[in-house]
């Protein structure tokens, strides 16, 4: 059995390293040389490392916003290299909010993982009387970059999610480039609107997202990444946890939270719809006091489009379903393959989980979508943690070219 992944934290303090090729240099930039690697730009600060702990995605239900993804660098300062008035510092003058930071990890025989990549929102400083001190990183991901943007007036032209996606992140007082976004085709066609000046732009983002319900979310490497609803239908699990797969710590599972017996979807200038259990005062007598879910303000292009999403999602939480919803794996003890199976997941990774309460009767076996992922790392443990949804299906749409095809497998239940 393996240790832990190996760990190494980098952040961007503007530093050569030993190995880099140097444009000009005497001896590291001479063409026909010996080897030299492209700098990476990060400073490897991992010897300093202490403990790290990141959470990116989604944690609650399909309807909810995926919120920007944050990493936490807990680092040893003894020397004072990091503190900021230290004129003596090889980082002096280069200890700055803003700056950018990553985190890996690397089973044995394999290529490096990235956990998160992002930039640094501040940096904490704490020193003890007997000279103990140590600084966090606080960091956040393109989506919290994004959240303290403002947009000026403009409109917005009808298409698909991408297309409006790609149209704000052009916009001047965004600029966010386009090597740094990955969007999927989009699902629905969605109107034009009037975006007002001083709207905030990863709010915007969402509402486009979620107006498809799509997974918008910053990958391990930092791109703005847009998944349409469709993401994982047919899609074989990437990795299997628990009977004959990879063993798993903890595991939470849910029953009965996201359970409406009334859903209601409202677009911009439209009619809301709502889609409604037949039988109200049935579903009273088994679940108690009806419950709505609302979701207003939505870009759906039409009124039929607000009501076959209101009739799916009903579908979905009419009834109480038995849910595993999250697992939680150590790293250190598995193989180096299994370990490497589990660091290679992402958002929209699609897992299988066997599950066997208390080792009486039938294991449950379910297929899910990974839409969260975090990390506790100290010296001596990694821990990975898996929020894990229902892998979705399309809606059915009558008279829908991709979506209203009898005997084709993007149907819904």
């Amino acid at each position: 059995m393996a240790t832990a992944p190996a760990v190494t934290v980098g952040v961007a303090l503007g530093i050569a390293q030993d190995g880099d090729f140097i444009l000009d240099h005497p001896s590291k930039g001479q063409l026909d040389s010996v080897s030299f690697t492209l700098a990476t730009g990060f400073s490897p600060v991992t010897t300093v490392g202490r403990q790290a702990e990141v959470r990116r995605g989604r944690w609650s239900q399909l309807t909810d916003v995926i919120d920007a993804g944050e990493m936490s660098l807990n680092l040893l300062n003894l020397d004072r290299a990091f503190d900021p008035s230290h004129a003596p510092s090889p980082f002096y003058g280069r200890v700055l909010p803003g700056v950018a930071a990553r985190i890996q990890a690397q089973a044995t025989g394999f290529p490096p993982r990235t956990l998160m990549s992002g930039i640094v929102d501040g940096w904490t400083f704490t020193y003890d009387v007997d000279g103990y001190s140590t600084v966090i990183a606080e960091c956040t991901d393109a989506l919290g970059v994004l959240g303290a943007a403002e947009f000026d007036d403009w409109t917005s032209s009808a298409t698909t999610a991408p297309g409006k996606l790609g149209a704000a992140c052009d916009r001047t007082e965004v600029a966010w480039s386009a090597s740094a976004r990955s969007f999927d085709s989009g699902v629905e066609t969605l109107q034009s609107d009037a975006v007002s000046w001083g709207s905030n732009v990863l709010n915007y983002l969402q509402l486009i997202a979620r107006s498809e319900l799509g997974y918008l979310f910053a990958n391990v490497e930092n791109v703005l990444t847009f998944r349409n609803r469709n993401v994982s239908v047919g899609a074989a699990p990437a990795v299997a946890f628990g009977g004959a797969g990879i063993g798993f710590q903890t595991i939470a599972a849910k029953y009965g939270e996201s359970l409406f017996s009334r859903v209601g979807v409202d677009r911009e200038g439209g009619v809301n719809q709502t889609a409604q259990v037949a039988d109200v005062v049935a579903w009273q007598a088994l679940y108690g006091p009806s419950r709505s879910l609302s979701l207003p303000g939505l870009l759906l292009s039409s009124d039929a489009q607000s009501l076959a999403m209101a009739e799916y999602l009903l579908d979905l939480y009419d009834t109480p379903r038995w849910q595993i919803g999250e697992i939680s794996v150590e790293l250190n003890g598995l193989s180096s393959a299994d370990q490497d199976s589990v660091l290679s997941l992402d958002v929209t990774s699609v897992v299988s989980v066997s599950f066997t309460p208390n080792n009486v009767g039938d294991p449950i076996v379910q297929t899910v979508l990974v839409q969260g992922i975090g990390h506790a790392l100290s010296p001596s443990s990694h821990v990975v943690r898996l929020s894990l949804i229902a892998s979705p299906v399309p809606f059915f749409r009558l008279d829908s070219a991709t979506f209203g095809v009898l005997d084709s497998n993007v149907l819904a239940f």
